[in-house]
Protein backbone atom coordinates (compact mmCIF):
# COMPACT_ATOMS: atom_id res chain seq x y z
CA UNK A 1 0.00 0.00 0.00
CA UNK A 2 2.93 2.11 0.86
CA UNK A 3 4.18 1.95 -2.14
CA UNK A 4 1.29 2.92 -4.35
CA UNK A 5 1.04 5.69 -2.51
CA UNK A 6 4.52 6.30 -3.31
CA UNK A 7 4.20 6.03 -6.91
CA UNK A 8 1.20 8.11 -7.14
CA UNK A 9 2.34 10.78 -4.96
CA UNK A 10 5.23 11.26 -7.41
CA UNK A 11 2.68 10.88 -10.18
CA UNK A 12 0.64 13.85 -9.47
CA UNK A 13 4.05 15.77 -8.09
CA UNK A 14 5.31 15.04 -11.71
CA UNK A 15 2.43 15.08 -14.05
CA UNK A 16 1.25 18.76 -11.87
CA UNK A 17 4.89 20.16 -12.26
CA UNK A 18 4.82 19.53 -15.84
CA UNK A 19 0.82 21.19 -16.71
CA UNK A 20 2.16 23.95 -14.69
CA UNK A 21 5.04 24.21 -17.33
CA UNK A 22 4.00 22.81 -20.53
CA UNK A 23 0.08 24.48 -20.42
CA UNK A 24 -0.92 26.45 -17.95
CA UNK A 25 2.01 29.22 -17.93
CA UNK A 26 1.90 29.50 -21.39
CA UNK A 27 -2.02 30.25 -21.97
CA UNK A 28 -2.04 32.42 -18.92
CA UNK A 29 0.57 34.25 -20.91
CA UNK A 30 -0.92 34.13 -24.22
CA UNK A 31 -4.37 34.81 -23.15
CA UNK A 32 -4.68 36.80 -20.79
CA UNK A 33 -3.61 40.92 -21.20
CA UNK A 34 -0.47 41.33 -18.94
CA UNK A 35 -2.06 43.21 -16.23
CA UNK A 36 -4.26 40.49 -15.21
CA UNK A 37 -1.54 37.77 -16.07
CA UNK A 38 1.29 38.92 -14.01
CA UNK A 39 -0.67 39.75 -10.74
CA UNK A 40 -2.29 36.26 -11.43
CA UNK A 41 0.66 33.99 -11.66
CA UNK A 42 2.33 35.93 -8.88
CA UNK A 43 -0.85 35.37 -6.83
CA UNK A 44 -0.57 31.69 -8.15
CA UNK A 45 3.28 30.82 -7.38
CA UNK A 46 2.85 30.39 -3.33
CA UNK A 47 0.14 27.72 -3.94
CA UNK A 48 2.12 25.98 -6.33
CA UNK A 49 5.37 26.06 -4.23
CA UNK A 50 3.25 25.10 -1.14
CA UNK A 51 1.03 22.46 -2.77
CA UNK A 52 4.29 20.66 -4.40
CA UNK A 53 6.20 21.11 -1.44
CA UNK A 54 3.66 19.24 0.92
CA UNK A 55 3.18 16.50 -1.33
CA UNK A 56 7.06 16.06 -1.79
CA UNK A 57 7.02 16.14 1.86
CA UNK A 58 4.22 13.52 2.11
CA UNK A 59 6.17 11.52 -0.14
CA UNK A 60 9.12 11.97 2.25
CA UNK A 61 7.02 10.96 5.48
CA UNK A 62 5.79 7.74 3.44
CA UNK A 63 9.21 6.87 2.15
CA UNK A 64 10.89 7.12 5.79
CA UNK A 65 8.08 4.49 7.01
CA UNK A 66 8.71 2.47 4.18
CA UNK A 67 12.11 2.78 5.17
CA UNK A 68 12.74 3.57 1.81
CA UNK A 69 16.41 5.93 2.35
CA UNK A 70 17.10 6.45 -1.55
CA UNK A 71 13.62 7.89 -1.89
CA UNK A 72 13.49 9.60 1.44
CA UNK A 73 16.81 11.61 0.16
CA UNK A 74 15.38 12.65 -2.99
CA UNK A 75 12.10 13.26 -1.49
CA UNK A 76 13.91 15.57 0.81
CA UNK A 77 16.40 16.93 -1.91
CA UNK A 78 13.10 17.88 -3.51
CA UNK A 79 10.42 19.27 -1.43
CA UNK A 80 14.14 21.41 -0.24
CA UNK A 81 13.42 22.71 -3.64
CA UNK A 82 10.00 23.97 -3.17
CA UNK A 83 10.57 25.47 0.30
CA UNK A 84 13.86 27.61 -0.98
CA UNK A 85 12.00 28.75 -4.33
CA UNK A 86 8.58 29.57 -2.10
CA UNK A 87 10.72 31.78 1.04
CA UNK A 88 13.42 32.87 -0.68
CA UNK A 89 13.92 32.95 -4.83
CA UNK A 90 9.98 34.45 -4.92
CA UNK A 91 10.25 37.28 -2.82
CA UNK A 92 13.33 38.29 -4.33
CA UNK A 93 12.23 38.51 -7.54
CA UNK A 94 8.90 40.18 -6.73
CA UNK A 95 10.75 42.65 -5.22
CA UNK A 96 12.81 43.06 -7.79
CA UNK A 97 9.98 43.56 -9.93
CA UNK A 98 8.51 46.20 -7.98
CA UNK A 99 11.79 48.23 -7.67
CA UNK A 100 12.13 47.87 -11.29
CA UNK A 101 14.96 45.50 -11.57
CA UNK A 102 14.38 43.04 -14.67
CA UNK A 103 18.05 41.60 -14.39
CA UNK A 104 17.89 41.08 -11.13
CA UNK A 105 14.62 39.46 -11.37
CA UNK A 106 15.57 37.06 -14.48
CA UNK A 107 18.55 35.77 -12.07
CA UNK A 108 16.25 34.56 -9.65
CA UNK A 109 13.46 33.71 -11.75
CA UNK A 110 15.88 31.53 -13.63
CA UNK A 111 16.79 30.24 -10.27
CA UNK A 112 13.21 28.85 -9.51
CA UNK A 113 13.37 27.64 -13.23
CA UNK A 114 16.56 25.87 -12.56
CA UNK A 115 15.26 23.70 -9.27
CA UNK A 116 12.31 22.96 -10.76
CA UNK A 117 13.88 21.72 -13.87
CA UNK A 118 16.09 19.46 -11.68
CA UNK A 119 13.15 18.52 -9.42
CA UNK A 120 12.06 17.16 -12.78
CA UNK A 121 14.74 15.22 -13.69
CA UNK A 122 15.18 14.29 -9.94
CA UNK A 123 11.18 12.66 -10.26
CA UNK A 124 12.29 10.73 -13.85
CA UNK A 125 15.54 9.28 -12.47
CA UNK A 126 13.47 8.18 -9.28
CA UNK A 127 11.24 6.25 -11.57
CA UNK A 128 13.74 5.17 -13.68
CA UNK A 129 16.37 3.79 -11.20
CA UNK A 130 13.68 2.30 -8.91
CA UNK A 131 11.08 3.76 -6.40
Amino acid sequence: MLSLIQELTLAVIFGGMVTFQILFAPLVFTKLEMTIARPFIRAFFPFYYLYFGILSIVLLVVALVNNNLYLSMWSAAIATGFIIARQALMPLANKATDEGKPKVFKRYHMATVLINTLQLIAIVWIYYAQI
